[in-house]
């Protein structure tokens, strides 16, 4: 029957789908790299058990708009105005030294300026749901590196619309190169323009009337319309369906309801990724990849590497310490969805030829598999840098002047609340003296003086007569009791906050007057962030806002799942 050989492509990609996350899960390793896998065992270079067809390309194009689309939904005014000076010159400097680099490896090996520029770039934008996951995992999601690692994807991922755009322009094989640049850049930033506008004006006042309905089906339908009636419209205009995508999830990245529509499109944009990844395996000759074993490693390792030191390089001139350029550079040294996307582009793949094609798609997929492991070297090299800040470090002063909150020893709780104190831009000094912990707050991006609180000199160094609240992230009852009769003599005005474990613990600290927290929310550390920003008379609704923030960088898009960070 018709219907059946119609639908059969989809529910062969759906069973397979569902066994490569099983695989991957039981080899901790990432879904893509078991979904391309895949795709070389069923594809007509394997065993044939699905035919490339109209239904198969669909289901594959309809993958990579969905992943347009998320994206979109994180590229908002507020997103700007937050990540003003990473979006402005870390993300920028970094493509431009990849790219750079990249494109005259490129040029090297041959290819014309247009595509070793494609290439190039390509190779300069990370995995976002690789890196996303695992900051998540290593906790440092809402840390000054994981805000700058964020800020960083989110550039890349606008890059990566550009290099879309470009792309397709190259296909008709008209016109400069500077003419398709032009015409690409004008063509994202038109756009762009125009979905922040429609999101604002538009876009908020009909999703409420929708919410009104109080109906749970009315977003995922909204989700769905979205997303397809926006792709159409740009294909309809000779742009690709991708653009579109990405300009509805700008849309309602503008409005009060992103959440719930993300949460609803979220599983549709998994599946169909995964089928993306299957059909890219299946688009490639496994006797090719293993004939070039030697060159996938080589180009692994030029990516990794070279992606390694020129971010480093790019961290460094936009201000970071080198331990943090260093976690920063390591993090983000992977290849990307977006370069697998280019990749898989005709116009690309057929100016590559298929033995080059192979290899970048070999490397790529590699080193998504090698990111837990490569970050954790990058972890190691950080905290041998900031050993010597150990034995250097000077006492701050608070960010802007003003009377700070101390913030001693840097567990998760106290991490927690300097990402709240930065977040509205409260003044603190952080002190620890433990190394360890010194040195993974340092290479994470906090400013951390290092020494001992009980140093009167250093105390006074640091700004304890002008702070207005002591806030300890661990709780040691022995030295909160010897210090009190002093603190309460000296600095009678200073409130006094500290993290304890359970309703014993609190009530021997109220006893001595401190303001004690016992952390029950997750993640760690937000029920002492929430009494932080309350005393320093943060309004609720944004304190609110700020705690949903968090809680939604804590469940990060596991889209298309990752192995756990080591």
């Amino acid at each position: 029957m018709p219907e059946v050989i119609a639908i059969l492509p989809a529910v062969k990609l759906l069973g397979i789908g569902l066994l490569c996350i099983l695989a991957a899960k039981a080899l901790k390793t990432s879904n893509i790299v078991a979904f391309i896998a895949a795709g070389l065992v069923i594809g007509p270079f394997g065993f044939s058990l699905v035919e490339q067809s109209q239904t198969t390309a669909l289901l594959a194009q309809l993958g990579v708009v969905f992943l347009l689309f998320e994206i979109g939904l994180g590229f908002s005014s507020k997103t700007l105005k937050e990540s003003g000076r990473d979006l402005v010159v870390l993300g920028p400097l970094q493509m431009a030294t990849c790219g750079a680099g990249f494109a005259l490896i490129a040029k090297a090996f041959g290819l014309d300026w247009p595509l070793a520029i494609l290439v190039g770039l390509g190779a300069g934008i990370s995995a976002t749901a690789v890196v996303s996951a695992t900051m998540a995992d290593r906790g440092i999601v809402t840390c000054p590196l994981g805000k700058s690692s964020t800020a960083l994807l989110v550039f890349q991922d606008i890059a990566g619309i550009f290099l879309l755009v470009f792309a397709v322009s190259l296909e008709t094989g008209e016109g400069s190169l500077a003419l398709a640049l032009g015409e690409a850049g004008l063509k994202a930033v038109l756009a762009a323009g125009a979905a922040l506008l429609i999101g604002r004006y538009a876009a908020r006042p009909a999703l409420t009337l929708l919410a009104r309905t109080n109906s749970p089906e009315i977003f995922t339908a909204t989700a769905l319309f979205l997303v397809l009636a926006t792709a159409a419209a740009t294909g309809a205009l000779e742009l690709s369906l991708t653009l579109g995508a990405f300009l509805a999830g700008v849309i309602v990245a503008e409005t009060p309801y992103k959440t719930v529509v993300k949460t609803e499109a979220k599983p549709f944009g998994a599946l169909l990724l995964g089928f993306f990844f299957i059909t890219v395996g299946m688009a490639l000759d496994w006797r090719v990849l293993v004939a070039e074993a030697p060159l996938i490693l080589a180009a692994l390792a030029a990516l990794m590497i070279g992606k390694t030191v020129l971010t480093f390089i790019a961290a460094l001139l936009s201000g970071w310490s080198r331990p943090g350029a260093t976690q920063l550079s390591f993090l983000t040294a992977q290849g990307s969805e977006f370069g697998l996307v280019l990749l898989a582009l005709p116009a690309v793949s057929g100016a590559l030829g298929a033995q080059a094609a192979a290899v970048l798609v070999g490397a790529t997929a590699a080193s998504l598999a090698l990111t837990p492991a490569w970050t954790a070297l990058g972890m190691k090299l950080a905290r041998k840098l900031a050993q010597a800040k150990v034995k250097v470090s000077e006492p701050t002063a608070s960010p802007d002047g003003g009377r700070p909150i101390l913030v001693f020893a840097m567990t998760a709780s106290s991490r927690l609340a300097l990402d709240g104190l930065r977040k509205f831009h409260i003044p603190y000094v952080a002190i620890d003296s433990d190394a360890d912990r010194f040195m993974d707050a340092v290479s994470d991006g906090y400013d951390v003086t290092f020494g001992d609180p009980s140093d009167v000199r250093l105390m006074k160094a640091v700004g304890v007569t002008n702070a207005r609240a002591l806030a300890l992230g661990e709780a040691r009852y022995e030295i909160s009791k010897d210090v009190t009769p002093f603190v309460q003599e000296n600095y009678p005005d200073m409130a006094r906050f500290v993290v304890v474990t359970d309703d014993a613990d609190r009530d021997r600290h109220e006893a001595l007057n401190m303001h004690a927290v016992i952390n029950r929310a997750m993640p760690e550390g937000l029920d002492f962030a929430i009494a932080l920003l309350r005393f320093a008379e943060i309004e609720e609704h944004k304190i609110a806002g700020w705690m949903r923030e968090v809680m939604d960088a804590y469940e990060p898009e596991r889209l298309p799942g990752m192995p756990t960070a080591a």
